[in-house]
C-alpha cells in the first residue's frame, strides 16, 4: 500500500492556476480551481501542485457548482501539466453545440458525468460506444473515470496515455496505437491486459499504468543520451 501511495496517489504535477481559471471563466463555467502550495497548504492563485489524490468528487481543489464538471477540469490540469505524459496544453470545450438555442450548454457533460458517478458505470450507447462527451478525448475521459471509479468490462477503468499504449505496443500489443482512437471495446481491452498483468504479479493496475509510461520515457532517455535508463517502480 505504501508504493501505491507514494508512486500513484503522491503523484503531483505544477499548474497555472491563473490560466485554467481565466479560461473557466471566459467559458462561462461556475468553476474555479485551486493547488498546494510547497508545504501542502491550499492556494488560490500563482503556479500550484496538484496530487493524484486531489482528484475525486469535493476535492477541496474544486469550488463548483456543479461536482462532477469540476472533477473534470482538474482532471484536465493534472494531466496537461503532467511532464511525463504526452499531453497539450488545451482547454476543454465541453459546449453542445448541436443543442436547441434555449438549453443548458452544458447539459448532456454534465448529463454523462452525473451518470457515471450515480452508477458507476458508463452509459449505454448502441453499439457498444463511448458517450457524447463533447470536448472530452479518451485520455481526459479515462482519468475522470478512474477518479469516480467507474469499472468497464475487463476492471475497473485505468488511466490511458500515449507513451503507456506506445510501450505496450513496442512490447507486442497488437492493437491500434493511437489513444485518439480508441473505440470504448479497445480501452476495455487495454484495462482488462493491464488488470491482468497487475493480478500475475501482486499488484494494482495503477502500479502497471504508471510502469509502461515510465517505461517509454525511459527508453527516450535512452535514445537522447545513450545512458541506461530504467523505471524505479518495482
Amino acid at each position: 500500500m505504501r508504493m501505491f501511495d507514494l508512486q500513484v496517489l503522491d503523484d503531483g504535477v505544477q499548474v497555472d492556476l491563473k490560466w485554467w481559471n481565466d479560461h473557466l471563466t471566459a467559458a462561462k463555467h461556475t468553476v474555479q480551481l485551486r493547488g498546494r502550495n510547497l508545504d501542502g497548504r491550499i492556494v488560490k492563485s500563482g503556479k500550484a501542485v496538484i496530487l493524484r489524490h486531489d482528484l475525486r468528487l469535493n476535492s477541496d481543489l474544486v469550488d463548483a457548482d456543479h461536482d462532477a464538471l469540476g472533477l473534470l477540469f482538474l482532471c484536465a490540469a493534472w494531466r496537461v501539466g503532467h511532464t511525463r505524459r504526452r499531453s497539450a496544453l488545451r482547454f476543454p470545450n465541453v459546449t453542445d453545440a448541436h443543442r436547441p438555442q434555449d438549453r443548458d450548454p452544458f447539459a448532456k457533460i454534465r448529463g454523462t458525468l452525473d451518470y457515471c458517478v450515480k452508477t458507476g458505470k458508463l452509459p449505454a450507447v448502441a453499439g457498444r460506444s463511448w458517450p457524447d462527451t463533447p470536448g472530452v478525448g479518451v485520455s481526459l475521459l479515462a482519468t475522470f473515470l478512474w477518479a469516480v471509479g467507474v469499472g468497464v468490462e475487463g476492471g475497473p477503468a485505468q488511466l490511458v496515455d500515449q507513451h503507456g499504449v506506445s510501450t505496450l505496443v513496442h512490447e507486442g500489443w497488437l492493437e491500434d496505437p493511437s489513444v485518439a482512437d480508441f473505440t470504448l471495446r479497445r480501452y476495455e481491452r487495454y484495462v482488462g491486459l493491464i488488470v491482468a498483468w497487475a493480478e500475475q504479479i501482486g499488484t494494482r493496475p495503477e502500479l502497471v499504468e504508471m510502469w509502461l509510461v515510465e517505461r517509454w520515457n525511459a527508453r527516450l532517455a535512452e535514445a537522447r543520451d545513450g545512458s541506461h535508463a530504467t523505471p524505479r517502480l518495482f
